[in-house]
């Protein structure tokens, strides 16, 4: 009778939960997508209302996320989300506070809803791990069992906010490990993430983020100009992270002289200068990143493009570093769909 309970626990903590677990961050994700669309529409409506209220948009949008995480968060540090998730898998034993969990998630969505320039993966990946860890220590399972299932919600909340279950298991599993995969939860994980990848179906539907105009035959030339964007990419990579760097040691150098709260409202004007004249760059730019895929080349100068790769770059490092919570996926795929237009 034992044996059987034992093989009925070990079937419940690997395929069960997972889909339970699925289930519930693929509502939650429904909801956080719900709450970024009525706050960007509220951000919308002020800017069409006078172009000059961008500037009270970019300060909610930093100075919003700021307070909250600064009044409401256990942990008080603002800007990548995926630290925090790394931090509770590798030293917390897969801990995720709810009181973290929540703050830092709502942060990140006001943070991007009114223009700051960061992506949803990183709040997705906080609200999945922090249900998982909420439900799994309400379990009492052991040490190992939460952070495996750990990992299953940040798996899970990655391919629920992308309708993406195959990139999210491989993502979501190698970011919290940091130099590979933590292969022994590879199934568990693969059910959370495809269970929330239905339900995510379910509530927004079928249609992806980005759209695939038209199918491409694969010849030599394209792959020797793959190899040569790839190169590109690297280097504009490595000119983005450390400019990102750059403005993270340079803020540590000001708040030893000034308030963080002031260097929050700095950040939230500048962001607003750059919305008045590219606007493009700000929030997440799936539009933006729909119409280039979309638009004939010729519509779009090549200053243009030069000039929303350098403000996309700038935008995101001073929303990271000036208060802002998010993360770098999405702006890093804008960056080099840019590069990828520029090099066309």
């Amino acid at each position: 009778m034992l044996i059987y309970n034992e093989k009925f626990f070990e079937f419940a903590k690997n395929l069960l939960l997972p889909i339970i677990l699925g289930s519930i961050i693929g509502l939650a994700i429904f909801l956080l997508n719900n709450i970024y669309r009525f706050l960007n529409h509220i951000s919308l409506l002020l800017i069409s209302y006078n172009p000059i209220l961008i500037f009270a948009s970019t300060l909610i949008a930093l100075l919003g996320g700021y307070l909250i995480v600064i009044l409401l968060a256990n942990n008080k540090k603002c800007g990548c989300g995926t630290e925090l998730v790394i931090e509770s898998y590798h030293f917390r034993n897969g801990f995720l506070s709810l009181k973290d969990t929540i703050s830092k998630t709502l942060a990140s969505v006001i943070t991007i809803s009114f223009g700051g320039s960061t992506g949803l993966e990183g709040p997705s990946l906080l609200l999945g791990g922090g249900i998982s860890s909420f439900i799994t220590r309400k379990l009492r399972l052991n040490q190992k069992d939460v952070k495996k299932l750990f990992l299953c919600g940040t798996t899970a909340g990655f391919s629920a906010i992308f309708k993406a279950p195959l990139t999210g298991i491989l993502l979501a599993l190698e970011i919290p490990y940091k130099r590979d995969i933590e292969a022994m939860v590879f199934v568990p994980a693969s059910i959370a993430s495809i269970t929330a990848y239905f339900v995510s179906i379910a509530t927004f539907g079928t249609e992806t983020i980005f759209p695939s105009p038209m199918l491409l035959s694969i010849h030599t030339s394209i792959l020797i100009h793959a190899v040569i964007l790839g190169v590109l990419a690297a280097l504009i990579a490595l000119i983005f992270i450390k400019f990102l760097e750059g403005i993270n040691i340079a803020i540590e150098k000001l708040t030893k002289k000034i308030s963080m709260l002031y260097i929050t409202i700095l950040g939230g004007l500048i962001l607003g200068i750059i919305g008045l004249f590219y606007p493009e760059v700000l929030g997440l730019g799936y539009e933006t990143i729909c119409k280039m895929t979309t638009t004939k080349l010729g519509n779009i100068s090549l200053i243009m493009l030069i000039s929303l790769l350098i403000f996309k770059i700038i935008a995101t490092s001073i929303t990271l570093n000036f208060g802002g919570s998010g993360r770098l996926f999405i702006p890093t795929l804008y960056i080099g769909g840019v590069l990828g237009l520029i090099y066309a």
